[in-house]
């Protein structure tokens, strides 16, 4: 198993299908609103993590993955929680993870963990579902606790056009540690006498969001993460955000 971070606008384009099929049939069912830009601008500006069955495949056949990016690079999405006393660089916003695999959405969680170690997160916000359907419980069991009161999400909406509210969550400090090294333990651990389930095959790239190369832009290695044998999960997921 693989997981890579999409580089070319095409693979963008792939993931944001994906995306788009595993909130329509995953759940209620839920979709960007006619006038939302919010999600175009974290796809084509956000660092975006796809998972592979097998390492190499094509995009056409990623089956997971999710969206991070530090807030010195863009705002969070709506103004809660404030975290304006924190160093922007180290604070992720965390967000469209999804699966289409059974498995897969268990298994994005666990190496988004691993990611934001390698970005030297010192918090991560994220803003999962609340209402109509709650969706907090994943992130609750991971560590994260909520950061204020419940917002309505304006960029979301169900299927038959009802309102999507978010409750903001936040992980940082001793919980965050933990979670990170949560990530890790699954990565390196989860089948003791195996090859590492992750392996390094670039440079990390660097925090910022990565986009092909042109003949005027210098080169940034690609990292590729790579997993094997893991275990499936119970059910498949696609987060408010």
């Amino acid at each position: 198993m693989e997981l890579r971070q999409l580089v070319s606008d095409r693979e963008r384009q792939i993931f944001s299908a994906c995306l788009a099929e595993a909130r329509a049939t995953r759940g209620i069912g839920f979709k960007e609103t006619k006038i939302s830009m919010m999600g175009k601008a974290h796809i084509q500006f956000g660092n975006l993590y796809a998972l592979f069955e097998e390492q190499g495949d094509l995009a056409e056949k990623m089956v997971g993955g999710f969206i991070t990016h530090n807030l010195a690079t863009f705002p969070q999405s709506v103004p809660k929680p404030d975290v304006s006393h924190l160093d922007p660089r180290y604070v992720l916003e965390g967000g469209e993870l999804w699966s289409l695999s059974r498995g897969m959405g268990r298994i994005a969680h666990h190496v988004a963990a691993a990611v934001a170690g390698l970005l030297q997160a010192k918090a991560i916000i994220v803003y999962p579902m609340i209402e109509p359907d709650d969706l907090t419980t994943p992130h609750l069991g991971l560590g994260f606790v909520p950061a204020c009161e419940r917002v309505r999400w304006p960029y979301l909406e169900t299927l038959d056009g009802r309102e999507i509210w978010a409750q903001p969550l936040i992980l940082q400090g001793a919980a965050l540690d933990r979670y990170i090294g949560a990530g890790f333990d699954f990565l390196f651990h989860a089948h003791a006498g195996e090859r590492p389930m992750l392996t390094f095959d670039k440079a990390i790239a660097t925090q910022g969001p990565r986009r092909e190369q042109t003949a005027s832009t210098p080169t940034v290695d690609e990292k590729v993460l790579s997993t094997t044998r893991i275990a499936p999960e119970e059910h498949n997921g696609a987060g408010v955000h």
